[in-house]
């Protein structure tokens, strides 16, 4: 069953319409995110669905859309019954690579419609390691600020589409092409751009994105489908950074998948980690208790795989010390005798001195 992005187009206004993104047009394969996990519905599958990041060898950062998401209306649909599988990090993807099941997952406290789907964020637990890494570094609110104002060039990367699906004289939406998920993952570079600059490289404003992350590739370069999920990331003094996941897309191409694109790039807009804090806790504390499970069990099962290996030593038989003799002197008129036993008695007609 191949993951999606939106079960419906999210109706903006009657010109334009967001388009949660889904890969990069025109992205390059790259090896260079050692994080960047490939995700699925289905154990047979043989390309992926959407994307991830790992942030610890049993916690990965993805879409929330792939949990939840809203129809034209803002109504929920709950795909929170669907199972999940991450694949091995920053690998190729065959249909038998190996492949971890998702045993616990949270959606985003945040996560709501409002002519976007915003706080779009999620987070799974594997049930065991995927890679042995730290944890990741993440971006704070003003380390984002700071990135935001410098209008920095951040890395997107995922699985997803990457050819344009829309031949010459095509209305968009155009459709999907087969064998169009990327098997490796790709790399596409953006801008983050503060809000302020949107009126002037777009032409349009939209108030509910003030409080997102916003991203600009400009012309038809962004997000396609498959790349949901996947991270947003940069370099900063010296160290890999994480800011959040792959952009949506308002009014931008994503591929030839949007249903409207207003020539000049639209506007990406994400969820920044900062926000999920409070979800990222909870992972952490439930795989630290599970993780203090597995070790008592561990530790069961060493002790008893010591007792089974050593053999159990015979019993030792307990000496009886002799009993020990005593002498006693027996008289007959002048006669006497001495009578050396355990219990020494005199014979008939002795008497005992």
């Amino acid at each position: 069953m191949r993951f999606r992005a939106a079960a419906l187009a999210l109706a903006l206004c009657a010109s334009t319409f967001t388009q949660p993104a889904i890969a990069s047009y025109n992205g390059v394969i790259d090896y260079s995110n050692a994080r960047i996990v490939p995700m699925f519905r289905d154990l047979n599958q043989d390309s992926p669905g959407w994307s991830g990041y790992l942030y610890a060898p049993r916690i990965i950062f993805t879409a929330g859309h792939g949990e939840l998401n809203f129809d034209s209306n803002g109504n929920k649909i709950d795909y929170s019954n669907l199972p999940a599988y991450a694949g091995l990090p920053n690998s190729k993807v065959s249909i038998d690579s190996k492949k971890f099941t998702v045993v616990k997952k949270w959606v985003s406290t945040s996560m709501r419609y409002d002519g976007a789907t915003l706080g779009d964020f999620a987070i799974y637990v594997v049930g065991e390691d995927i890679a042995d890494v730290p944890r990741a570094k993440l971006a704070t609110r003003e380390i984002a600020k700071e990135l935001e104002a410098a209008r920095a060039i951040v890395e997107i990367t995922g699985y997803g589409d990457y050819q344009d699906r829309c031949k010459e004289g095509d209305q968009l939406p155009c459709p999907e092409m087969k064998n169009s998920r990327s098997l490796e993952p790709r790399k596409l570079k953006v801008q983050l751009r503060p809000y302020e600059d949107f009126l002037a490289l777009v032409g349009y404003e939209r108030p509910q994105l003030k409080t997102s992350q916003l991203t600009w590739g400009g012309g038809k370069i962004s997000p396609c489908g498959g790349d949901s999920g996947g991270s947003v990331t940069t370099t900063y003094k010296g160290e890999e950074i994480y800011l959040s996941v792959t952009p949506n897309g308002m009014n931008g191409y994503a591929c030839g998948a949007a249903g409207y694109y207003d020539g000049k790039g639209g506007i990406g807009y994400a969820s920044p980690i900062y926000d999920h804090l409070d979800i990222l806790q909870a992972a952490e504390d439930y795989v630290a208790q599970i993780m203090a499970q597995e070790n008592i069990e561990k530790e069961r099962a060493k002790v008893n795989a010591i007792a089974a290996a050593t053999p159990t030593p015979k019993p030792i038989a307990k000496q009886i010390a002799a009993p020990k003799k005593s002498t006693i002197t027996c008289v007959k008129g002048k006669t006497s005798k001495k009578i050396t036993a355990v219990s020494p008695k005199c014979p008939s007609g002795y008497k005992k001195k």
